[in-house]
């Protein structure tokens, strides 16, 4: 008798797993009815191959097989959406964004490195915290922060003339060291502070380095999956999670400080100046109490700039470097503009000067269109809806390739894998090219706030490095795309750095 009931119990609970996880998701869940690829593996879904490939890539094949909206299943078969549809994304991003924020183990996991500031702010908070913001990045202020950014560029420059010296030539190590370079550039346009990152070793970029130079250890990669499924996974007592809250630290630390400082500078009437965060603090000290933002709030600001605002600058010129290299040809022809407009090697372009260099201005978008700096984002609907006539439960994860999107031959042509700058010199592909079809930067209300500076930093740099060096690629050094906060090269990138003697 009691062997008859635990073989009913056993049946029971194994009748439940396997419909809760198997035949529900794959075969009865409205999701069903999305087109999409069968799975891989009976627990595992489609993972196996999302962890194998680079970021959007699976993704990018569904979207040429099956369409605009596509199901693929993830861990215990859990249905994931896939969007590249123009119409649908405008729904999801523009017409409906706060209908679709991010989900939540997302927001749990990039808010302990980005705390509660901008990028991960929802709905009302959101919008308090944009409409507070936006004077801060006019084009007026972006054109005092250039001559900074400037001076930047020129010291790293230096930094490459004296590494390579009286050599011919010499292979060097890029990313690792732009990520120095955007940091120093942040730290003082954003905060009026001198990191002097790449003279000398600091705490805090240090910090950052710990973070984002993730070793890609079987644990590691296995926690980066699970923490979609299990978001606590990341407060066990691993040596990993142990040592980024030892870096957050250190950054939370860091930005209070930095805020204290400036609002003493701003009561005591002392000059503050056109950075960032003096004018977050003079424009807050001056709205009524009830929209003020608390030190806390802009302490989480100064996170997200600090990482956020480095990290892509960083990455996007690093890609781009990594691709000239590859295209010598093209590398020449964006050197003969820069050469021709600034005929000095230490020059200080103004911000209307660097962005009216027409060449310059293709390889940087078609740089972020091969390599966009934020490869996919997702949301997640807070109610059952519609997208085509397809029903979506509440809190299906939708996911928005974006590096997939920016290949798609039907917008693209059949070259769109293809590094070519000049197609964005083609009027009929600039009409087919619009803020659904390339959105480096995202789009709607939850677009980057910050690109106007990230694209003024990313020219700046990429035109001092091409108008003073030559890039070479190393025959037989293969990169990975990773993404992280930004799209990350594994293993950083390296390169053949000559000078140019003109």
């Amino acid at each position: 008798m009691i062997d008859n009931w635990v073989g009913y119990v056993v049946g029971c609970f194994v009748g439940v797993i396997m419909y809760r996880f198997y035949w529900y998701p794959l075969y009865l869940s409205p999701t069903c009815k999305i087109p999409g690829p069968p799975i891989d593996h009976f627990l595992l879904g489609n993972v196996i191959r999302l962890i194998n490939e680079e970021p959007a890539e699976p993704q990018f094949d569904w979207a040429v097989k099956y369409g605009g909206i596509v199901c693929y299943h993830g861990i215990v078969n859990k249905p994931i959406i896939s969007v590249t549809d123009p119409q649908l994304l405008q729904k999801i991003l523009v017409n409906n964004t706060y209908d679709f924020p991010k989900p939540s183990y997302m927001i749990s996991d990039l808010k302990a490195i980005l705390g509660d500031g901008i990028l991960m702010a929802e709905g009302d908070a959101h919008k308090r915290q944009r409409k507070m913001m936006n004077p801060a990045f006019t084009f007026t202020n972006i054109k005092e922060m250039v001559p900074t950014i400037v001076r930047v560029a020129h010291q790293s420059k230096e930094m490459w003339k004296n590494q390579i010296g009286d050599n011919e030539e010499k292979r060097m190590i890029i990313s690792s060291f732009l990520s120095k370079v955007t940091l120093d550039m942040i730290g003082f346009v954003g905060f009026k502070y001198e990191f002097n990152n790449i003279t000398s070793e600091n705490e805090l970029s240090n910090a950052y380095a710990r973070i984002f130079h993730q070793k890609r250890t079987v644990l590691n990669v296995a926690v980066s999956v699970l923490v979609h499924y299990i978001p606590w996974i990341r407060k066990l007592p691993l040596p990993r999670n142990r040592e980024v809250r030892r870096c957050i630290k250190i950054i939370e630390k860091f930005s209070l400080k930095l805020v204290k400082e400036r609002r003493e500078f701003f009561r005591e009437g002392k000059p503050i100046g056109k950075d960032l965060l003096s004018l977050l603090v003079s424009i807050n000290e001056n709205l009524p109490e009830v929209e003020k933002m608390s030190d806390t709030e802009l302490q989480y600001q100064i996170m997200t700039f600090l990482t956020a605002g480095h990290e892509t600058t960083s990455s996007a010129t690093s890609w781009s470097l990594y691709l000239l290299a590859q295209y010598p040809e093209i590398q020449n022809r964006l050197r003969k503009e820069l050469i021709e407009a600034f005929p000095d090697p230490d020059f200080e372009p103004t911000f209307d000067e660097i962005n009216s260099l027409e060449y310059l201005d293709c390889v940087i978008k078609e740089s972020m269109r091969i390599v966009p700096p934020v490869p996919i984002i997702t949301r997640t609907p807070t109610r059952d809806d519609v997208l085509q006539e397809y029903l979506v439960p509440k809190n299906t994860p939708i996911i928005i390739p974006i590096a997939a999107i920016h290949k798609l031959p039907t917008i693209w042509g059949s070259d769109a894998d293809k590094f070519i700058p000049e197609r964005w010199l083609i009027s009929n592909l600039t009409s087919k090219v619009n803020s659904y079809t390339y959105m480096p930067f995202i789009t709607g209300s939850r677009s980057c706030i910050g690109n106007k500076l990230a694209l003024a930093e990313f020219k700046i740099l990429l035109a001092v490095y091409i108008r003073n060096f030559k890039f070479k690629r190393i025959e037989g050094f293969e990169v990975r795309k990773r993404q992280m906060i930004a799209t990350r090269p594994y293993p950083a990138i390296e390169l053949i750095v000559s000078k140019v003697e003109v």
